[in-house]
């Protein structure tokens, strides 16, 4: 499994709408990517990056080098759910337009968001629904024994994403050690990524990976402990690099 470039745009699906949309948003999202050596190119791993606003999901996607399929809420994978969701984020925001002509313009928008995230073949994760969860766990392990890396974004925001969502994890993602390692036999690494809109640098640091002897509900938490402790880490380096 090579690496490639952060430069190139082979590793993106080949979608001619995904990589035009991705050399756009790469003049508003510039990024120096940094720790690109300590990525074990030889297996598949997970990725977790900070979401923040709109910059970590973006600058992720068009910038991390290798290819990967992301965990994606599912009601941002179908083009009706993915409006209704848009309108009630836009709620106080562009109401001049009228509900007719502001709904008819969301849709257009939320069409081609949904062709942009359906290409990258995600992995649908569905809120508040336990049987759902499984699922999402078990297809990610199958792609991830396939030799495919993953990228998730496990912020768990009070009410919505801002720069201090990292500071709280949702913790299911890291059952995805016991699934693989029940697939595999063999150990998953999860890579901590920070994008920062200041340095305008994306950072990845030095995998957490999962250890089989350990009780799977406490290494579940151990994982997301010095996986967002390690975040954090890149976080501050960052900020020491502030001019």
């Amino acid at each position: 499994m090579k690496n490639d470039s952060p430069d190139s745009l082979h590793r993106l699906p080949n979608s001619r709408l995904t990589r035009f949309t991705a050399r756009i948003c790469r003049l508003f999202w510039r990024r120096r990517v940094v720790g690109q050596d300590n990525i074990d190119s030889s297996k598949a791993s997970v990725f977790t990056c900070n979401h923040g606003r709109t910059a970590g999901p973006v600058t992720a996607v068009i910038y991390l080098p290798v290819r990967f399929r992301p965990w994606i809420n599912a009601c941002m994978l179908d083009r009706e759910e993915a409006t209704d969701t848009m309108m009630k984020t836009f709620r106080n925001r562009f109401n001049f337009l009228g509900p007719k002509l502001k709904r008819g313009i969301i849709h257009w928008i939320s069409g081609m968001v949904c062709h942009f995230l359906n290409s990258y073949e995600p992995i649908p994760v569905y809120k508040g629904m336990p049987k759902a969860a499984a699922d999402t766990i078990a297809l990610s392990a199958d792609a991830l024994a396939r030799g495919e890396n993953l990228l998730i974004f496990p912020e768990k925001p009070k009410d919505r994403y801002d720069e201090k969502s990292y500071k709280d994890f949702n913790t299911g993602f890291a059952a995805l050690g016991k699934a693989y390692y029940d697939r595999t036999g063999q150990c998953l690494d999860f890579y901590p990524a920070w994008s920062d809109r200041e340095t305008h640098t994306f950072r990845i640091g030095k995998p957490v990976t999962y250890d089989p002897a350990g009780d799977a509900r406490a290494e579940k938490q151990r994982i997301t402990a010095e996986l967002l402790e390690r975040m954090d880490a890149l976080r501050r380096i960052e900020t020491e690099l502030q001019p």
